[in-house]
């Protein structure tokens, strides 16, 4: 019964019909872009159990992969410079390059994958993006447990990535 709601609640979130107050937070990854978007294009999602997060450096990551590896997308979150990531509103995150410094606002790395097609990351100069964390515990050794998010990402031209990942670790 728990697989069969959480496939319903990541239909939802694929269509646009599920909001981060609303969904089921076992719905793991999905998302839906307008005409044009990039480097997310038309909708995907994936279920809690193919979802990872993690923290690295200033940066948490979350992962999402279909069990063969064919489908793939990434998230990287982090906070102003001096600051760690936590809940809250991030508003005009700076779109980053991998592995740069964390800079004076809030940053927003994304990737989207096919073995088929490649890899697509989203590098304009201008891009921003928007993004809050309404959940983020971390364990006592730092690792995180529960991440709630939900972002827009603006990569190129007017059109948007509409989104949210839901990470909760079994005890």
């Amino acid at each position: 019964m728990r697989k069969i709601l959480a496939v319903v609640a990541a239909a939802g979130i694929a269509f646009g019909t599920a909001s981060a107050a609303h969904a089921d937070p076992a719905a793991g990854f999905g998302y839906t872009s307008d005409e044009g978007a990039y480097p997310f294009e038309g909708s995907a999602s994936w279920t809690a159990d193919q979802v990872t997060a993690w923290e690295y450096g200033d940066a948490v990551k979350v992962d999402a992969e279909s069990p063969d590896g064919w489908d793939w997308a990434r998230l990287e979150l982090s906070a102003p410079a001096g600051q760690q990531l936590h809940e809250g509103a991030y508003s005009n995150a700076a779109v980053r390059q991998q592995n740069s410094p964390q800079l004076a606002t809030p940053g927003f790395i994304a990737f989207r994958g096919t073995r088929a097609g490649g890899t697509g990351a989203c590098a304009a100069p201008d891009a921003t993006a928007d993004f809050t964390v309404s959940r983020l515990v971390r364990a006592a050794d730092g690792a995180v447990t529960d991440l709630d998010v939900t972002f827009v990402l603006h990569c190129t031209s007017a059109a948007a990535t509409r989104g949210e990942a839901h990470y909760h670790r079994a005890a």
